[in-house]
């Protein structure tokens, strides 16, 4: 199983945790819980990083690069980090961070006081690692490229191979209701800058901006005829169940059906009617590129780690039951999630569907099935849920009822109703109302 050890970056003084396949952080803002998310996104995505740089020595031109495989991964590695989480020079000199992916397979980075190193910044690989890229060091490595012997999907095999890890990760950041807002000008900004002005934006951001700029011209004629055209035109095995769910449960959620037409986002409300997303309500802007990304990883049976921070931001407390049901179904056919959430809500529709499976062996699974589709019924061994706060993590699960703590879901209501009940006492001090 995936580790990750996080020491002294950010707000989090230290956590050690297991990757499963369906984690949860709550706690207050500015406590942690965007910058594990964060951490794990930057470990994952270093295949991709690879997978680049391989690329580059094998199929670029002859003398391209003189450095190592080990050496320009190094490099890009560095470069993320900082467009991911800033300069080092307000970091602890304490700050660590290590990921393992498989056995013995495993990257360390931590702060150096070396001033030979750039930006004090040092990566270490395990051994194994170590040896893997030095297999494509050699002069025939780039021979046998040219013989059409590797190609980059045999490369990407091998990467996949050796990390143990086939899946695609995904990153839908909070604040999108702004990008969605101004997403015809960020498209227009962003087209024109060149690579060192993209580098200055927040790498997550910028990997989510160019992933849904490259998404948008799918969604010409809506979610449903997405589905009908892949039905027709694959041999895959596709769940049309579990797809006409994802379509009902956005239309629900947007109260229309998103349509990308002439370059402009649009939501159709009716057959005659439609609104430009920029004069969406804000929740319809923060949920609308949740949906259409999980939908299209969903559709095209791309096996996906998905972490989506804060589902429901600006959105009717119904409406975020909603969306936790529709999350709930992109962990099916092994893709996994990580949620970032304040909700009571979403953490109060996730206890019912892990009461839903929990049960599910005792009763009328017909008849449960009617209450909540057996498609997002949670598996309490195959989740997490972490309260992060002042640095460090603690499980909020109740082992004994396999649920989330009723205590971390709705703290602030206890608080409310305490205060109330103060105020009550007051007014009626020693038996008697106070006019």
């Amino acid at each position: 199983m995936e580790k990750i050890v996080i020491n002294k970056l950010g707000p989090i003084t230290h956590c050690n945790l297991k990757i499963n396949d369906f984690m949860i952080f709550t706690g207050p803002q500015a406590s942690g819980k965007s910058t594990i998310a964060k951490s794990i996104f930057f470990f994952k995505n270093i295949k991709n990083l690879l997978l680049m740089q391989m690329n580059k020595r094998l199929f670029g031109e002859s003398g391209t690069t003189r450095l190592s495989t080990g050496n320009c991964l190094k490099k890009e590695i560095r470069s993320n980090f900082l467009q991911t989480f800033g300069p080092t020079w307000c970091m602890d000199n304490d700050m660590s961070l290590e990921y393992e992916y498989a056995k013995d397979v495993y990257i360390k980075i931590c702060l150096t006081e070396d001033s030979l190193s750039p930006d004090h910044i040092r990566i270490d690989f395990s051994n194994p690692l170590i040896g893997f890229l030095d297999g494509y060091n050699s002069p025939l490595a780039k021979q046998d490229a040219l013989n059409n012997i590797y190609r980059t999907e045999d490369i990407k095999k091998k990467i996949d191979t050796f990390f143990d890890s086939s899946e695609e990760i995904v990153y839908i950041p909070a604040g999108r209701s702004m990008m969605t807002l101004f997403s015809s000008q960020l498209m227009f900004m962003y087209s024109v800058m060149n690579d060192d002005q993209k580098r200055s934006l927040d790498y997550c951001t910028q990997n989510y901006l160019e992933r849904i700029i490259q998404l948008k011209p799918l969604f010409s004629n809506g979610v449903r005829t997405l589905i009908n055209n892949k039905m027709e035109l694959t041999d895959l095995e596709i769940n049309r169940g579990k797809l006409q769910q994802c379509a009902d449960l956005m239309n629900q959620i947007l109260r229309g059906d998103y349509r990308y037409v002439d370059g402009e986002e649009r939501l159709q409300v009716s057959k005659d009617r439609y609104v430009k997303i920029n004069f969406a309500s804000s929740g319809q802007q923060e949920a609308v590129w949740i949906l259409n990304v999980v939908f299209y990883y969903l559709l095209n049976n791309k096996k996906t780690y998905f972490i989506i921070e804060e589902p429901e931001s600006h959105l009717f407390p119904n409406t975020q039951k909603l969306i936790a049901e529709f999350i709930s179904l992109a962990k099916n056919d092994g893709n996994r999630v990580l949620l970032t959430t304040h909700s009571p809500y979403i953490l109060g529709s996730l206890n019912n569907m892990l009461y839903a499976n929990r049960i599910s062996k005792n009763v009328d699974k017909v008849l449960l099935g009617e209450i909540i589709n057996p498609l997002k019924w949670l598996d309490y061994k195959k989740l997490s849920a972490y309260y992060v706060e002042d640095g460090e993590i603690r499980s909020c699960l109740d082992e004994e009822s396999e649920s989330i703590d009723n205590g971390v879901i709705d703290g602030a209501s206890d608080e409310i109703n305490m205060d109330y009940e103060k105020m009550v006492d007051l007014r009626y001090e020693n038996g008697m109302e106070v006019k």
